[in-house]
């Protein structure tokens, strides 16, 4: 067998860096979609005039209201469809039709993406750009607004819907669907090319353990542990970067409260729904300006209420202001078992922002006497992620406590060893007891008798 000639060393090497700028190569962004001419200029004849031709008898109501409406608008875009060329096909026909009807009683060109579960996020970066996230991948669609009002008048109709203001005045918009989905929208001056629009769709409602588990969140273990944690009476606090499913483990660990106990929700935007799982749940909610600029109250306020409300437990959707404080307080001075979610990366990450948040709420206390309040009222640290293919997960369960020296200690006892990413995209790694809990005395006086779990991988 003859002899394979040696490599150049430098053609391997060069070989190799070419491979890694394969790897590096960042995406060129493709060209804005644009309409399909034809049916953009028959919308833009159609719309108008079919608002005008409804408006005097009004848009139809009851059973049925959207079919009726449908079949107008088909036969009113079908009779203007002369006057464009090339003339609309059927097809045109109906898809404006079906336009026209989502402007007048839906939300437009992201109706279908509402309508779609596999989407859950969309994001409109002005009228001709909109992405959504769908399975968990960021991909950029086809639809688009007629124009820059077209956006504008979406995002107004959806403040008035609540009695709130979008305007010059009042450039930022925080609201909800009445399907839950959670509305963001900044407008001129803030936003420099056009308003812009992000909604968290109202996704699939994990209320029990065993939804996480199913989805790969967390392990049986996991969730047994965390379990035997609510019903004994421990604070927890879950953490994560936006998007990662903190609400969501929110709700499933408010649900395993026993229905015996008063809860109390406060939320800025109401998300979390146990009212299926518990029996005696308040739910509040803050509340922003009016039109008139009057009326706000804030998560800190209803706080406040709470305390004054017989409430067992408090369970707030986010603390990041001055609420920090009061919450702290609540978790230390007799509302054992209250919960909240806190924007952080890491265990280290919570404490440390949970501190500086209550610096700013200029109590008196000095930055030593606030960490120790942090920790102390914090019995569990719960840290989520979310991973490049989508995937939410548990990454890490911890007890932060201080040692005999004033030390603060983290003791871990669940966390994902993450080992990257299959030829699928999909996430690779797997779920490892890394400690044993300090509350095992605890959950015992509770009734509660954790098995004995051996470090290492959970199989």
């Amino acid at each position: 067998m003859p002899e394979q000639e040696p490599q150049d060393p430098e053609l391997v090497d060069l070989a190799a860096i070419e491979q890694r700028l394969k790897i590096l190569q960042r995406d060129i962004p493709s060209k804005p979609a644009s309409y399909d001419p034809v049916r953009a200029s028959l919308e833009r004849i159609a719309y108008a005039r079919f608002v005008a031709f409804v408006a005097p008898r009004g848009i139809p109501e009851g059973p049925g209201a959207r079919l009726r409406l449908e079949s107008d608008a088909r036969a009113f875009v079908e009779r203007l469809s002369a006057e464009v060329q090339p003339r609309p096909t059927p097809q045109d026909v109906e898809a404006v039709a079906q336009s026209i009807v989502n402007d007048m009683v839906a939300h437009g060109p992201l109706q279908e993406f509402l309508d779609d579960p596999t989407v859950s996020e969309i994001m409109v970066n002005g009228p001709t750009t909109i992405v959504v996230e769908r399975n968990g991948r960021m991909e950029r669609t086809g639809a688009r607004f007629r124009d820059q009002q077209h956006l504008l008048a979406l995002i107004r109709r959806i403040a008035e819907r609540l009695n709130r203001r979008a305007d010059f005045q009042s450039p930022m918009l925080d609201a909800s669907l009445p399907d839950g989905s959670r509305v963001h929208a900044l407008l001129d001056p803030i936003a420099l090319d056009g308003p812009v629009m992000t909604i968290r769709k109202f996704g699939r409602i994990y209320g029990q353990m065993e939804d996480l588990i199913s989805v790969g969140s967390l392990r049986p273990e996991m969730a047994y542990y965390l379990g035997a944690c609510v019903k004994s009476r421990l604070n927890l606090a879950v953490g994560g970067p936006s998007a990662s499913g903190k609400t969501t483990t929110l709700n499933v660990l408010a649900s395993q409260v026993p229905s015996s106990e008063r809860l109390v929700t406060i939320e800025e935007l109401a998300e979390l729904d146990i009212s299926q799982a518990h029996s005696h749940v308040v739910r509040l909610q803050a509340r922003t300006d009016n039109a008139e600029l009057a009326g706000e109250v804030t998560i800190r306020q209803l706080v406040r209420e709470a305390l004054r409300m017989r409430a067992d437990r408090i369970v707030v959707g986010e603390a990041r202001g001055g609420e920090m404080i009061d919450v702290l307080q609540a978790m230390r001075c007799g509302h054992d078992g209250s919960m909240t979610t806190i924007h952080a990366s890491s265990t280290e990450d919570l404490i440390e922002r949970a501190l500086t948040i209550s610096l700013f709420g200029n109590i008196g206390l000095g930055e030593a006497s606030l960490r120790r309040m942090v920790v102390d009222a914090l019995d569990v640290v719960v840290i989520m992620a979310r991973f490049a293919d989508g995937q939410r997960k548990v990454v890490s369960i911890v007890e932060p406590y201080f040692d005999g020296d004033g030390m603060i200690e983290l003791n871990e006892v669940y966390r994902f060893k993450h080992q990257g990413y299959g030829p699928d995209g999909k996430v690779l790694g797997h779920f490892e007891c890394t400690g044993r809990t300090r509350f095992r005395g605890r959950m015992s006086r509770m009734g509660i008798e954790l098995p004995e779990q051996q470090r290492g991988v959970l199989e």
